[in-house]
């Protein structure tokens, strides 16, 4: 059964997270995650998302690949921060869609997030965002990255 809402927003609402903040947040909950990644203070939609990619359960990654593609860019930020600490193959899956956002914050949180974990396809995107970004901060990261992460 999951917590009530009013709980779940409580122990989101920490003023400085940590584990405990996340703790006992599991799959009765991601119905109600899901419903927080619409809520009007970005904060708590971010927190949202950051619950999700800590749940071991199908329904939580498809409502991280959906805050992927949120038209809100808080969302997007959270979901490429958390996509390390996401299975590799969701991971992948999230990136390929954040590495290429129009909103520089997330693909500066999109690039930090790339491991030698990611696919060849994602590495290989990283080290072409180091060649031709517009944004040189952007470019700066993206190179930095590719040093640490093997090559494709």
């Amino acid at each position: 059964m999951p917590m009530p809402i009013s709980e779940l927003r409580k122990q989101l609402s920490a003023i400085e997270p940590d584990e405990s903040t996340y703790e006992g947040v599991g799959p009765p909950e991601v119905d109600l995650l899901k419903d927080l990644l619409q809520d009007e203070e970005a904060w708590l939609a971010a927190r949202a998302v950051h619950a999700l990619s800590r749940i071991d359960a199908d329904s939580a990654r498809d409502a991280l690949l959906s805050a992927a593609r949120s038209p809100r860019p808080e969302v997007r930020v959270a979901a490429a921060a958390s996509a390390s600490a996401l299975p590799p193959r969701v991971s992948d899956e999230v990136l390929s869609t954040l590495l290429g956002d129009s909103d520089t914050g997330v693909r500066k949180f999109a690039i930090k997030s790339t491991s030698e974990r990611n696919s060849e396809a994602i590495r290989h995107q990283v080290g072409e965002i180091a060649r031709t970004d517009d944004d040189t901060a952007v470019r700066r990261i993206a190179e930095n990255q590719a040093k640490i992460i093997p090559p494709p």
